[in-house]
């Protein structure tokens, strides 16, 4: 009992230490959409021209989230986090510097993105399921769902850290708050034996990363995930004039779209917990298909107030769900020697497919003059996902001890 008692407290450090770390790393786009209005008055800015630098983020992320993948199936959680968070810090104070030509914000952007990109989730959702198998569901939810309670306050943070430092001062005072939070609770908390070399001992033998490329699981996977999220990136940016269209005021759809958080977090938490009592594909499935209830819900029940905050949450629970069940699957379906690799690839889908559809949503509207066809599109994605979820069957068995 004493040892079980140890491994848990371990566990619960673990989690406490990713949940912080996750909710930290995931909030640079909000930060970035706090910093528009600011950037665009001091330095003359567009707001286009401030968004790009996320454009850019999301072509070096690909490219960096296989290498780390790799890393982490093979030297342990703690020796690339602590120097990730380091240069997860020092990329965000660099954004400081920033000023003038926008080139600068650009390269700054460039310098944070390569600095910063072993603080990553890879890194700690790996140490989740390392440390969690029976309770696995509901723990990476925990830890992806702390990302929801922070978006909320980011506003104010920005706000805070501007009117106390300055403009110049926001980033690297953030940088500041954000490696003691993250480095303090890594450094205690995060184990120090080789875990890498301790998961291999443990885990049934897997085959090498080509024959993981090539299985027919992790592209069936990747092609559901890449309908998904094409869903829910248009519902990201097009949810407020798919509201407006529908007759709501500016003031209405803002306030609907205070419902969004809340559902995400119940969404990714609700999600976990089924993971962990009922069988994967069918939990995968369900919150698979929520995506597409939205699409049949905006295009068929005309809008009001009410069933505007009805849909918020519908869809909020859905985006909660999406990312949860791409780190639960990595993990089931490939074992923990190539969760790393694995998840690095679904999620860079899954980040890609988010940050294009929106732009081909736009596009269709300017085109059509409504959204009609794209919910379409969209609903016939998420039924192919859902067969390829369903195709998948039960996942194999890689682990012996259950914690």
């Amino acid at each position: 009992m004493p040892a079980f008692d140890t491994q848990s407290l371990r566990s619960l450090g673990v989690l406490f230490a990713a949940t912080i770390s996750i909710a930290i790393i995931g909030v640079h786009f909000h930060v970035v959409g706090a910093m528009v209005k600011p950037l665009g008055e001091a330095y003359g800015w567009t707001r286009g021209e401030v968004a790009f630098a996320l454009t850019i983020s999301s072509v070096i992320h690909p490219f960096t989230n296989i290498l780390l993948g790799m890393l982490v199936d093979r030297y342990s959680a703690r020796s690339i986090a602590l120097p990730g968070i380091a240069g997860w810090a020092i990329g965000t104070a660099l954004l400081g510097l920033v000023g003038g030509p926008v080139w600068t914000w650009y390269a700054g952007y460039i310098a944070f993105s390569l600095l910063g990109f072993a603080a990553s989730s890879i890194v700690f959702t790996k140490l989740i399921v390392q440390n969690f198998s029976k309770r696995r569901g509901l723990a990476l939810a925990t830890s992806l769902a702390g990302a929801g309670v922070l978006v909320s306050t980011i506003p104010s943070i920005v706000l805070g850290f501007e009117r106390t430092f300055g403009l110049g001062g926001v980033y690297p005072a953030m940088a500041a708050c954000a490696f003691a939070l993250m480095f303090i609770p890594c450094w205690l908390f995060l184990p120090r034996e080789d875990a890498a070399a301790r998961v291999a001992a443990q885990a049934v033998p897997r085959a090498d990363w080509r024959e993981v490329v090539g299985s027919t699981i992790l592209w069936r996977l990747a092609i559901a995930f890449l309908f998904i999220a094409s869903c829910v990136g248009t519902f990201i940016v097009h949810l407020q004039p798919m509201l407006a269209d529908a007759g709501l005021s500016r003031d209405d759809a803002a306030t609907v779209a205070l419902f969004l958080g809340p559902a995400m977090i119940v969404g990714r938490l609700g999600t976990g917990l089924l993971f962990d009592i009922l069988p994967t594909r069918f939990v995968a499935a369900v919150a698979f298909s929520l995506p597409a209830l939205a699409c049949l819900w905006l295009w068929l029940v005309p809008l009001d107030f009410r069933s505007a905050v009805a849909l918020a949450m519908l869809i909020g629970v859905a985006m909660g769900s999406e990312v949860d069940v791409v780190a639960y699957m990595s993990s089931r379906y490939f074992g923990l020697r190539r969760y790393g690799l694995v998840f690095a690839i679904l999620i860079s889908v899954y980040g890609f497919a988010v940050g294009t559809s929106s732009w081909a949503a736009g596009k269709a509207f300017d085109a059509m003059g409504n959204y009609h066809a794209t919910l379409m599109v969209l609903i016939v994605g998420v039924a192919i996902a859902v067969g390829l979820i369903l195709s998948l069957g039960r996942p194999p068995e890689f682990e012996k001890e259950a914690r």
